[in-house]
């Protein structure tokens, strides 16, 4: 018969802290194919790490091994893997089954490492269960079974595979003797198939079932003893297994393990996922709010006119500077705004002003808003729409005529519901008729152009300021292309005429836009920040949790390994669960998000004390961007590969033997 197994000078050495201790000593044998053998021997005699050397579980310290014409000294952890899995089914003492799945599944976990389809998978399992006589026990979970029959089940798992060698520890230790008879008789038919069965036991009722008895004693072959001649029986080839080595092939069976093993702890795995759920709508949210404010500050600038500049007066920076400038300024002038007006041929139109704070009244009711100088451009400049009456025209500008057009707010304060076009109010007891109402426009920056009142430009120098001095200058270059040389000779054109003295500033509404979304981007990003490290300490609660799971999972870590999984079949277990916590974690978060975001953008600019009604006015509200919400879920998978990267890792490098005794 030909040799399946040969052993030669086999050695295993363990090491407890400085003590070692030799669990085999130089042992030899030789099993041939379709042998039925029995190795016997008192605890602590070596029995069971021969058993995992042969089973391809551990590794000999010395010595060599083969199994069918190989040497297995040199395999590594993955072909080890592959042997297992295709030539050595095992059967355990303690049976060994995974306690949360049926015995449909259990059987199936051989085939599922092999790359078994589904349907072939089940069509396979429920012939190995048909085998041992437990169709019928197919979907009961091992809790649901006698001891006897989840040992036939290991048997069924055993031999799904179709492997050449039964390897059984103690296999009727835990049973009564009848169940132990039946598991018994089941071996002897395996045998007549053509199985080489090695079983080690103890007792010595268990080896007469053997052909033959090999007793090892302290380590080392003592005895063999031949109790009949081996018959030649007809030995079974096993089936060629259409096995798929790629990544992906690990990834079926981890994914299907990994929501099973998430599912049998819920209220943990909730636990653990609201923490990746809070950190993703925290994300969310504060990019929303930011994003909204960004969005509304752009709206409301606009609202300020296109392609618009704005002359300011600068003071000087040092007192070197300051005698440099004397006698020279003459800050802003009314002549300084004819001027550009007229020799700056990419200017569109001009708008001086000059502002003031005033109480104004009207019968018997007194507000205090703001009084605008300013000439009939400025309309057209800042955008302004009329809700009644008109806007003043050049010549009540150049008449200095006491008109004014007024905000909203101005006229509900002093008139109510009454109709204002015609009637006059009275500022610094100056009587000024009402020709038109301006149509709500809210804040915009600093100016609240609902809560002011307009009047001809030569009208405040003559009435209120006395003298010619301009506080603010606003030019409409005449389209967005010229808008940089046009703020080029605006600079130049003053300089001239103030003696080569710059006392003077000249920015662009695009600039003040730029500079107000760059201000918010930054805000934005740190909110953005402080939520991603909610996100984080999600994330290294999924990293504790997975290395509990580890922890309480090591014995069915090795039952998988015992059955064929690799390494990365391990890892990718253990990543897939990590990963799809996270992931769950993130679409929840994604919905809470967008809520939350709305919620929270609301009743900022419902309460006015931050965003964008306190600054900017108006009804503005979060913005819930496909960039954000993409963000916040690929970084919270990331958090879920990195944090579970570690857990993960540890598991696949688990020994199998190790894993299998851990208690």
């Amino acid at each position: 018969m030909a040799t399946l197994i040969k052993a030669n000078n086999l050695t295993k050495t363990y090491s407890t802290g400085k003590i070692e201790v030799k669990a085999l000593r130089d042992l030899s044998l030789k099993i041939d194919r379709g042998e039925f053998v029995s190795i016997m021997g008192p605890s602590g005699s070596g029995k069971t790490t021969l058993m995992d050397i042969l089973g391809c579980l551990s590794k000999p310290t010395s010595g060599s091994y083969n199994l069918n014409g190989q040497l297995t000294d040199n395999l590594d952890d993955n072909y080890l893997s592959e042997i297992r899995n295709e030539q050595i089914g095992f059967v355990f003492q303690t049976f060994n089954l995974l306690a949360r799945t049926t015995a449909l599944g259990n059987v199936e976990l051989p085939l599922l490492y092999a790359g078994i389809g589904n349907r072939e998978r089940k069509k396979r399992a429920m012939g190995a269960l048909e085998a041992v006589g437990l169709k019928e026990r197919a979907h009961h979970y091992p809790n649901e079974l006698s001891g006897g029959e989840q040992q036939r089940v290991a048997i069924a798992r055993a031999l799904v595979n179709n492997p050449s060698i039964i390897l059984a520890d103690e296999p009727t230790g835990n049973l009564d003797s009848q169940s132990g008879k039946e598991i018994l008789s089941i071996f002897k038919k395996l045998h007549e198939q053509g199985k080489t069965i090695i079983i080690v036991t103890h007792d010595p009722e268990v080896a007469k079932y053997a052909g033959r008895i090999i007793q090892i004693k302290d380590g080392q072959v003592e005895q063999e003893k031949t109790r009949r001649k081996a018959v030649e029986y007809k030995v079974s080839t096993p089936d060629k297994i259409n096995k798929k080595t790629s990544l992906i092939a690990s990834l079926v069976p981890g994914f299907a393990s990994g929501c099973k093993g998430l599912l049998t702890n819920k209220m943990r795995s909730f636990l653990t996922v609201l923490g990746v759920v809070i950190g993703v709508a925290a994300v969310i949210g504060m990019l929303g709010v930011g994003e909204g404010a960004k969005r509304q500050i752009t709206s409301q600038i606009q609202k300020l006119g296109s392609n618009v500049l704005m002359v300011f007066p600068r003071r000087p920076e040092s007192k070197e500077e300051a005698l440099e400038w004397r006698g020279r300024s003459k800050g802003l002038t009314y002549e300084d705004a004819i001027a550009i007006g007229e020799k700056i041929s990419t200017v569109n139109q001009v708008a001086p002003q000059i502002r003031t704070k005033e109480r104004v009244r009207y019968l018997d009711k007194y507000w205090d808003t703001r009084l605008l100088g300013t000439s009939p451009s400025y309309q057209t400049i800042r955008n302004l729409e009329m809700d009644d009456g008109r806007f003043f025209d050049q010549e009540e500008l150049d008449s200095w005529a006491k008109v004014c057009v007024i905000g909203k707010t101005v006229k509900e304060e002093l008139f109510g519901n009454e109709h204002p076009v015609g009637k006059d109010i009275k500022v610094r007891n100056e009587r000024f008729t009402v020709i038109g109402i301006l149509k709500e426009k809210g804040r915009v920056g600093w100016e609240d152009f609902d809560d002011q009142i307009l009047i001809p430009f030569t009208t405040a120098q003559k009435r209120f300021t006395g003298d010619d001095k301009v506080q603010t200058i606003f030019v409409q270059a005449k389209s967005s292309e010229v808008t940089d040389t046009t703020t080029k000779q605006v600079g130049a054109l003053l300089t001239v005429r103030h003696n080569k003295v710059v006392d003077f500033r000249v920015r662009s509404t695009e600039e003040f836009r730029q500079t107000i979304e760059q201000t918010a981007s930054t805000f934005k990003l740190m909110l953005a920040g402080i939520a991603a490290i909610s996100l984080i300490v999600g994330g290294i609660g999924i990293m504790n949790i997975m290395l509990v799971s580890v922890t309480e999972r090591t014995r069915e870590i090795g039952i998988r390994k015992a059955v064929g999984a690799k390494r990365r079949d391990i890892l990718a277990q253990f990543l897939i669960e990590s990963v799809v916590l996270t992931l769950a974690g993130g679409v929840i978060g994604i919905l809470l998000g967008v809520i939350f975001a709305n919620t929270l953008g609301n009743m900022m600019v419902g309460a006015g004390t931050f965003g964008p009604r306190r600054f900017f006015g108006g009804g503005g509200q979060s913005v819930v961007t496909l960039s954000s919400i993409l963000l916040a879920f690929f970084f919270a998978a990331g958090i879920g590969v990195f944090f579970g990267m570690y857990p993960a890792n540890k598991a696949s490098k688990l020994d199998p033997v190790e894993a299998l005794r851990y208690e």
